[in-house]
């Protein structure tokens, strides 16, 4: 298409004609190279279009969506509504100027974006998507051409009055996603105020996010309305048209029905509180903290430690000793010993299988790392399993929105990547460390300032391999049979076949990263454990 390129508008003749032959011969829109103009020339016209005014100043161009939703080809609107030079809202209720387009410049990219299903009628299709009565029909509703235009034109008229809030493309994104939204608002003679129109696109794109698309923006909408037969809202100041719209919206997003995503869902308490307790630094004082109502934590319903079975002793001891400091409930959950499913070679469901990331030599002699499942095994399942059942919820079920467990989790300022969003949806990860910006540090601090006769561990399995050198080093002067245990370990993972059969063939393991026997590593030169900065595999272990 050559620059400024006229577009054109069917004469009325023309566009009958087409409606009829879409009734008689619908079949010819199913192909993509149907030559609309020949196929008039054969009926009989020579003249079928007259002028506009209107032109394209580049080739129009519009790709279809191959899979997924296909609304989110719209995303690209606004290129095509700048190519259309001379087009403005009067002109855009003109139905032979859409229908032209539509046949001439759209026709392939309608049979992809507007994909007929089996129960649709073909004449009635291509009623919808090519050819449009008037305004007062489906022009901006789906006649492909024109609803293209009028999608973009409605995401720049909310921009434009938004004073800077969002862009034009990101209101068309959101339309993009929930049609039904911009169908509200195009239909609307109250949305015809842009500031009014503009509030409540930011709305949605904002504090609206998670809203059900069609019951919680309808019902939106649905409110602005009967607002508006009560008082003149276009009149109103932008602030309160914005707090009218949000005082609703806080609503709306309170009612379980009305939100999609449950973690936007309003107004709602958790119906347990708990503690993911490593019996680490980080819950420990955590854990003390929320007991004394420092720092404006709330006390916890109760603290959760998932017990591997194969913590070294003084970790127990330090569990025992918090549980008596706490008034909160502590409970300690399990799904097996991990020791002992270590030397049988099976995970807790009793198949083949090395869930701790032991540092492997591959047959070929190249370095390899096992696969770490121990986390997720016997820590984080247990909990949550936990937690399902405190909650009555069953498994196999989804939760209800309204009802989920509020988990807290020990990680410090210092370790905020580490604190990531709960991957249950009944589960909602809070991380009250780096809410209050403490470091490992001051917690350490805090826990010397007011317990200065205890020693506060750090907790980890006996035979983590992520243990850094120092903390072996450690373990063999202060509790030298954890260390032999671990040593015993190391040594069955290379040497008993019956452990070596949860490797399968992937070589010798090791519990040290040098990949060398556990009893051969030289610690002499180690810094002590206390003088350094421990790394922690995950964060759930021992925080």
């Amino acid at each position: 298409m050559a620059a400024n390129d006229p577009i054109l508008r069917f004469t009325q003749e023309a566009y009958d004609r087409l409606r009829i032959l879409a009734t008689q011969n619908p079949e010819i829109y199913l192909d993509p190279d149907t030559d609309f103009a020949a196929v008039l020339s054969n009926d009989g016209f020579t003249h079928y279009a007259e002028p506009t005014g209107i032109a394209a100043n580049r080739p129009i161009s519009l790709q279809p969506v191959k899979s997924g939703d296909r609304n989110r080809a719209d995303c690209q609107a606004l290129d095509y509504y700048y190519t259309l030079e001379g087009m403005n809202p009067a002109r855009a209720t003109d139905p032979l100027i859409w229908s032209w387009l539509t046949h001439f410049k759209l026709h392939a990219y309608s049979l992809e974006r507007w994909r007929r299903t089996k129960t649709t009628k073909l004449p009635d299709y291509i009623k919808s998507h090519w050819f449009a009565e008037n305004q007062n029909s489906a022009i901006w509703n789906s006649n492909t051409a024109a609803r293209t235009w009028w999608i973009a034109h409605t995401a720049i008229k909310a921009s434009e009055a938004a004073a800077g809030a969002f862009t034009a493309q990101a209101a068309l994104d959101h339309f993009a996603n929930f049609a039904v939204h911009y169908h509200i608002l195009i239909k609307s003679a109250v949305m015809r105020s842009p500031i009014l129109l503009a509030e409540f696109v930011r709305a949605l794109l904002n504090e609206g996010r998670g809203i059900k698309a069609e019951a919680g923006g309808m019902e939106l909408f649905r409110r602005i309305n009967l607002e508006a037969g009560t008082r003149l809202l276009e009149v109103l100041p932008r602030d309160e048209i914005r707090a009218m719209i949000l005082g609703h919206l806080d609503d709306i997003m309170s009612n379980p029905d009305l939100v999609s995503d449950r973690s936007k869902l309003r107004k709602r308490e958790p119906a347990i509180r708990s503690i993911s307790l490593g019996a680490g630094v980080q819950s420990t004082v955590l854990a003390l903290m929320a007991d004394r109502g420092e720092y404006g934590l709330p006390k916890p319903d109760v603290a959760v430690f998932a017990d591997t079975g194969w913590e070294p002793p003084h970790v127990y001891e330090h569990l025992d000793w918090l549980q008596s400091q706490l008034s909160f409930e502590v409970v300690r959950v399990n799904n097996g010993n991990l020791r002992e499913n270590i030397m049988k070679g099976v995970n807790p469901a009793g198949k083949p299988y090395l869930t701790i990331p032991a540092f492997l030599v591959n047959p070929d002699g190249s370095p390899a790392l096992a696969s770490r499942q121990c986390t997720s095994y016997y820590k984080i399942k247990p909990i949550h399993d936990y937690l399902r059942r405190r909650l009555g919820l069953q498994y196999g079920r989804r939760a209800p929105k309204a009802v989920y467990a509020e988990v807290w989790m020990g990680i410090s300022a210092d370790e905020a990547l580490r604190a990531k969003p709960s991957r249950e949806e009944w589960i909602e990860s809070r991380f009250p460390l780096v809410e209050l910006e403490f470091s490992r540090g001051q917690l350490l601090n805090w826990f010397n300032e007011h317990y200065p006769d205890r020693y506060l561990p750090r907790s980890s399995c006996i035979g983590c391999p992520y243990h850094t050198n120092a903390e072996w080093k450690w373990l063999r002067d202060n509790d030298p049979e954890s260390f032999q245990d671990a040593i015993e370990v190391d040594n069955a993972l290379r040497n008993d076949p019956i452990v070596k059969a949860g490797i399968s063939k992937r070589g010798n393991a090791y519990l040290h990263r040098l990949r060398r026997p556990l009893d051969e590593i030289d610690l002499s030169s180690t810094p002590d454990y206390d003088s350094v900065m421990l790394d922690e595999c995950e964060g759930v272990c021992g925080i």
